[in-house]
C-alpha cells in the first residue's frame, strides 16, 4: 500500500509502515480461540494481522517531526526501514527536528539507535514523564533510548501543548506514559489503544497481554474510542491495517472503522 497522508492545518501527516506480523492467539489471553476465530472470520482475516506504523509530520514551513521511529531490526526483515522510507521522501535523519514517542516499547522506538547512537541526532525527543520514569533504571530498550537522548530529552505531562496545533493526548495503561496526539481540529494519533482492529473494535473489552495496567488501559481504550466516534474525529492507530486514516461509528457495544 502506498504511504497515506492526511492534512491537518499546517501539517501533512504521513503514515510509514515499518514491518508487521500476525499475533498469536496467546496475545489475547482472555479471548477464547473460538471467539478470536469468529471475529477474525467476520473481518475476512485468517489471523490477527498487525502493522507497525510510524508517522512523519511535515509543516508548511519545512519542519519535520516524527511520531515513533519504527521497530528497527527486532521484528523481522520487513522492519528497520524508516531511514530508507524517509529518504524516498527526500528527508535525511538530520532534517528531523523532533521525535515524539507514543511510548517506549520496542516496536515504537526500535529504530531510534544504531550502535547505541541516536539515528535522529539533531532532534529533540519528547516522551511523557511517566513513561520516562517507568523505563529509567531498567535494562529495556526504552532505558537505552532515554540514556542516548541526553540533553535532547523533553519530558511532558498530560495535555501538554507541543505547539502548532499539536497537543498530548494522555492514554495511560498500555504503559504508564502511553500517549497519543491531537492534531488540529479533527485528527488524533491514538497509539496502541488498538492492536487488532478485528478483535478489539467489535469488543473493546478484548485486551492484549502487553498492557502494564490492564484496567487502566481498558478505561483509556473505552474513552478514546468513544471520543473518536462521538466527535466524528479522524484517527490513526499505530497498529492499524488497511486504511491508515479513518473514522469510527458505534456498532452495538463496539465500533466499526469507516473510510474517509
Amino acid at each position: 500500500m502506498a504511504d497515506e497522508t492526511f492534512r491537518a492545518g499546517p501539517w501533512r501527516i504521513t503514515c510509514l509502515i515499518d514491518g508487521g506480523l500476525t499475533f498469536g492467539a496467546d496475545v489475547f489471553p482472555q479471548v477464547s480461540g473460538e471467539r478470536q476465530a469468529e471475529l477474525l472470520a467476520a473481518a475476512g482475516l485468517g489471523g490477527a494481522e498487525t502493522e507497525f506504523n510510524a508517522y512523519v509530520l511535515r509543516h508548511d514551513d519545512g519542519r519535520v517531526w516524527l511520531v515513533d521511529t519504527g521497530c528497527g531490526a527486532g521484528f523481522g526483515p520487513a522492519g528497520g526501514k524508516m531511514p530508507e522510507r524517509l529518504a524516498a521522501m527526500g528527508i535525511a535523519p538530520s532534517d528531523v527536528s523532533r521525535v515524539i514517542y507514543t511510548h517506549l516499547h520496542g516496536d515504537h522506538c526500535g529504530g531510534a539507535l544504531v550502535d547505541g547512537a541516536p539515528v535522529y541526532a539533531a532532534a529533540e525527543v519528547v516522551v511523557h514523564a511517566r513513561e520516562a520514569a517507568h523505563w529509567r533504571g531498567t535494562e529495556g530498550l526504552g532505558a537505552q533510548v532515554l540514556t542516548a537522548c541526553g540533553d535532547a530529552l523533553c519530558c511532558v505531562e498530560d495535555d501538554a501543548d507541543l505547539g502548532d496545533g499539536i497537543a498530548v493526548w494522555a492514554l495511560p495503561g498500555h504503559t504508564p506514559g502511553h500517549m497519543g496526539l491531537k492534531i488540529g481540529e479533527d485528527l488524533v494519533l491514538a497509539g496502541d489503544i488498538i492492536h487488532s482492529e478485528a478483535l478489539q473494535l467489535p469488543d473493546p473489552e478484548n485486551a492484549t497481554k502487553y498492557d502494564v495496567d490492564g484496567p487502566l488501559a481498558l478505561a483509556s481504550r473505552r474513552a478514546a474510542l468513544a471520543e473518536i466516534a462521538d466527535k466524528g474525529l479522524v484517527w490513526a492507530g499505530s497498529h492499524m491495517i488497511g486504511a491508515k486514516f479513518a473514522r469510527l461509528e458505534r456498532d452495538g457495544s463496539g465500533y466499526r472503522k469507516t473510510p474517509l
